[in-house]
This record gives C-alpha cells, structure tokens and sequence, in this order.
C-alpha cells in the first residue's frame, strides 16, 4: 500500500505538457484478451490447447492444430461498474459497449501423412487486447487542501509573466480566471487564491472510450503430429479518447466568495504499431501437451491532441478559458513477454490447461525527436516492475457439447508481492453445436480489481487516496464454422 501510493505521487510529477507519463505507459502495456468465447470461457489459458483464433495471440504455434479451414466472429457486451471512495463517500458508475472483439480465418492444408512436415497452416484475424471504456465517479469532502494548492506550489519563483509560457494548459487557465491572484504585503507579492485551503467538495469524472487490439498474420508448420512451430506478425492498434473533469466546490453553509470551479481535459490518441511472436507446442504425451513463446516489445507511434477547459465561479461572476489545441506525435515500446504453457489431456472426457505470462511493465519506454523522455522514461523504471500474469482453464465433454470453466491473476504493474492495480477473473462458457461444420460458443467473465490513486499533489497538505474497485462483466458469443 505504501509503495502504491508513493508511485501514485511520483506519477504526477511526471506528467509533461502534452499529458504522456508513466501512467500512460502503464495503460498501454497491460493486455487483457477479448477474443473468442472459447477462450474467454477457458480464463484465456490457452498457449498449449491451441486451435483458436485467440490461442494464436497467445502462442501462434497453436494454429497447428488446425486440420481444416475455419471462420470465426464474436460478439460481445461488456458492463464496467467502477466504486469510488473518496473521505468516506462512495460513489459508483458504469459503462456498457457492444463490440466485435474477434473476427478470423485460418486455412490448413494437408501435406502429408507420412513425411515429417504433416500440415502446415496461414490464418488472419483480429483480436482485441484491452478495453479502455471507463466511467468513473469521485467525490468527496477534503477537508486539507484544494487542488490550487498544487498550482501554487509550482509556481513560487514565476513571475506573473511566464506563466502563459511555463503552465499554458493548467496553472495560466486558473490565473485568468482569477484562481489565482497577485497579492501584495509588507514582504512583497506573493500567490494566493480565494479558493479554501480544504473543507471544499471535491469530485471528478472520468469517460473514455477506446480500445487495443491487433491484427495478426500468422503461419504454422506441424511436423510428425506432435511438433508445431508457428510465427506471426502483428500489426497493433490504439485508440482511446475521453474526457477527465476536476470540480471543487464550496460546502454548503460555508460563507466565501469562492463558489466552484472546474477543470476539463479532452485527450484523443490514436496510435499504430507492430510486433513479432514465435511459438512452439510440443505433445510431449498423449495426455501431456507443453508450450513456450516469445513476444517482441510493440513499437508504437502516437498520434496525441489534447485541450483543457478552466471556468470558475466567484461572487457569481462566471468565467472561462479555453487552452489551444495541443497535437504532439511520439513513440512508445510496449515491453516484450514470455508465455509457458502447460495441458492436461483427461482421456476423452476433457482437458486442463494453465499459461503462465511474465512482462516487466518498467521496460515501457518514450521517445520524440522533440522532447527528452529520460525523466520520464527513468521515473517508469523506478515505478514499475515485473510481474506474472497466471490464466487456468479447462473444457470438458458433454454428448456434443463442451462445458469450459476458467479464472486467471494478472499481478500488480508495480511490481512482484503488489497487489495494488492486480487483476482477478472468473469465467464459464458453453459450446453448442449448430451442424458438423457449424458451432456457437458462448461464454461470461466477471473481472475484479482495486487501485489507489490521488487526485493532485497536495504536498505537505496531504491528501487521501481514492480507493478504485471495478467490477467488469463481460458476454460474449462466438460463430465457428469450418469448412
């Protein structure tokens, strides 16, 4: 808990004009598959099952498996409840989307059935990675400081002047809506505001929408029926936009000029990118079947805007400013990862898998021909750490169908024994076939998670952390036909 909220402070000391740090770098790096109900059903443990469009992601060897060609589509409807609490005041809010998380293809032929190269197999398809729809709702009572408090913190030593310059989307905005005021004593000028020094409400929303996901382009070989070999290329997409509104104001029955104030980011970013993944599978039994693969850091370019809105209200004189639109391009290196995997095979009756996942999400880097990343790129170092991400799953036979129960861990980005920002999942699926060539997969996933973080810097002030639990619900059903 310490570590997470000295990491939390660090983080915003780091956040750069055009709004990249380290908890950006953290956003983009972390992978949650939404693939197919299959896998979704298996808790995504599927590097040693294989023969599933989302099995190629994971281990691209898997498509190996293959002995005819197959088409996929997936629906799925996710619901993101979100639990604030803020001084002893909860609040909660949801999101809900309907998206195509899966959609692929894969071609097998047959080589032989005697030399060593038996089949060998090309598949394309596209699969989600992450889901970036959020809305969160904070707000409380803080009884020791205001976010202005921050401000004024940075800007002891700057004259009235460089302001517009040095703080152009934040501190300049508050300054010309008279949050910020020049006042003078016997020593000299100084900052102040009429903002309080605590006992103010305090609230802020989020509301994003986006995603990551990739296209893969795959290529397999099995040799002797029990050695597969595949290797993919990816091309990796990102986009995210939404809104971040900061709010203060004053608690009834207090008597001050200020009224309330508010403060509004609008953040897009698109970004494209690329990876490389090789995978072996091996069955090294006819019950035991063992796994490895490799995946390339993803090198991504960001294309970023980004605005704030500053309005204030004081002695109900209502007042505005809007920042210029920002745009900024940048890269960023997702850290690369190592999957091992083992299956169970239960005779006829079904099949146990795990996948264990190992990534250091410190590896995550900046770069801009512009700007010197180096701070920032040393303070992701410090902040975050290794990590293992561990998915179970199993399927086991019903008649013609198939029952798949699975759960996974997805450690802490901070770092090995964190459990701040750790993921837990549970889910269930069900196969139900249509004809020979046609099934429907269906499956559900209940997500849960608890992160800290601070709304500002409040310095010497202090300030409590927002307590974050999210609760995700997720559907999805799957169209498998081959042929």
């Amino acid at each position: 808990m310490k570590k997470t909220l000295t990491t939390v402070i660090a983080l915003l000391s780091i956040i750069v004009a055009f709004a990249q740090g380290a908890a950006d770098a953290c956003i983009f790096s972390q992978t949650f598959y939404q693939g197919t109900a299959k896998a979704l059903g298996m808790g995504n443990a599927m590097g040693a099952v294989g023969g599933d469009m989302t099995s190629i992601c994971i281990n691209p060897a898997g498509m190996g498996i293959y002995r005819s060609n197959e088409f996929t589509t997936t629906l799925s409807l996710m619901d993101n409840f979100q639990q604030s609490t803020y001084y002893g005041t909860s609040n909660g809010a949801n999101k809900m989307r309907l998206s195509i998380p899966n959609i692929g293809y894969v071609n097998a032929k047959q080589r032989s059935n005697f030399r060593p190269l038996r089949s060998t197999q090309f598949g394309i398809g596209l699969t989600r990675t992450n889901d970036f729809n959020i809305h969160t709702l904070t707000k409380g009572i803080n009884p020791t400081s205001s976010k202005i408090d921050s401000y004024l913190a940075q800007i002891d030593g700057y004259s009235q002047f460089e302001l517009k310059d040095a703080f152009p989307y934040d501190i300049y905005p508050a300054w010309s809506t008279y949050l910020i005021d020049l006042y003078e004593d016997e020593i000299g000028p100084y900052y102040s505001s009429p903002v309080p020094q605590g006992n103010i409400w305090q609230g802020e929303e989020n509301d994003f929408k986006g995603r990551s996901e990739e296209w893969t382009f795959a290529g397999s070989a099995n040799y002797f029926d029990q050695l597969f070999i595949g290797i993919s290329v990816n091309l990796a997409h990102i986009k995210r936009e939404g809104t971040k509104n900061f709010t203060e104001s004053q608690v009834e029955g207090s008597h001050t000029e200020f009224n309330q104030w508010n403060y509004k980011e609008d953040l897009s970013s698109n970004a494209l990118g690329g990876n490389l993944k090789v995978g072996l599978l091996y069955l090294a039994t006819p019950w035991l079947r063992l796994g490895a693969a490799f995946h390339s850091p993803t090198f991504y370019n960001f294309d970023e805007t980004w605005q704030t809105e500053t309005e204030s209200q004081i002695l109900s004189i209502t007042r505005k400013y809007i920042s210029p639109d920002s745009h900024y391009e940048y890269n960023f290196i997702q850290p690369l990862k190592w999957v091992g995997s083992m299956a169970f095979v239960v005779g006829e009756q079904g099949i146990i898998s795990l996948d264990a996942e190992y990534t250091n999400y410190g590896a995550a880097r900046f770069k801009a021909n512009d700007y010197d990343y180096s701070a920032t790129n040393e303070d992701i170092k410090n902040t975050y750490g290794k990590t293992f991400n561990f998915r179970l799953g199993s399927e086991w036979s019903l008649g013609n169908s198939y029952l798949r129960l699975g759960a996974a861990y997805y450690g802490s980005p901070f770092g090995l024994g964190e459990k701040g920002g750790s993921v837990k999942k549970a889910s269930c699926g069900i196969s139900v076939p249509v004809s020979f060539d046609t099934t429907f997969d269906f499956a559900y996933e209940l997500s849960y998670g608890q992160s800290y973080h601070i709304l500002y810097d409040a310095g010497e002030l202090g300030i409590e952390p927002v307590t974050q639990k999210q609760f995700k619900n997720l559907v999805a059903a799957t169209l498998k036909v081959k042929f």
